[in-house]
């Protein structure tokens, strides 16, 4: 069992999600397989966003082919590489525009923390050994993601005793910045979740 999990994450790893194996694979929809395309709108049946799963990993057809192996890697490598893209979108960002308000929270810090929990576990996959410890991490991963999104809709600055003074600062800078953060961790949560159903469908096969 345990060098069949090891085999499973072979192929994932971070030099491999930004390799020109990767970029290679991304392919026009003239090239690709209707085999392989059809392998994957197949599995992401069992996903819940399933619409996104296909999108997202339709481009790397050619590289998944119809192995579920490849397509549990590339969908793990995938929510990777939003991870890290997000991580990259927050580290521009400055300090002002999370400081509008002592009470207008959370901070830059808040989601920096829970996107790089993100990141770190999903790394953590390349190195699990077990289908439960594997799991474990993908579902870690998950719950960083959902609380980054959780936080990006909270809005302490529209309670009742807040004036117009305050609604205006928040309206002119926070806003923007929460709903691209939310939009952001949104997608991060619904491709994480993707992989992990993806992941518990090749558990049955």
């Amino acid at each position: 069992m345990t060098k069949q999990y090891q085999a499973l994450f072979l192929l994932f790893s971070v030099p491999f999600l930004f390799s020109s194996e990767l970029t290679a694979a991304k392919v026009s929809p003239a090239g690709t397989s209707a085999k392989a395309l059809s392998f994957i709108q197949s599995s992401c049946k069992s996903t819940t966003y399933q619409s996104l799963c296909v999108e997202t990993l339709s481009v790397y057809a050619n590289t998944i082919n119809t192995s579920p192996r490849r397509i549990v890697d590339t969908a793990i490598a995938v929510s990777l590489n939003q991870a890290l893209s997000t991580k990259l979108f927050l580290s521009h960002l400055t300090k002002s525009q999370f400081r509008t308000l002592a009470d207008c929270q959370p901070t830059a810090d808040v989601f920096t923390t829970d996107c790089t929990c993100s990141v770190q576990e999903l790394q953590e996959v390349v190195r699990c050994t077990t289908w439960t410890e594997c799991l474990f991490h993908v579902n870690n991963a998950e719950v960083c993601a959902i609380s980054a999104e959780s936080y990006s809709v909270e809005n302490s600055c529209s309670s009742p005793f807040a004036g117009p003074v305050k609604m205006s600062v928040r309206g002119r800078i926070s806003d923007a910045v929460r709903k691209s953060l939310h939009a952001r961790f949104a997608k991060l949560h619904h491709e994480i979740n993707n992989a992990k159903m993806l992941f518990k469908a090749f558990r049955k096969n």
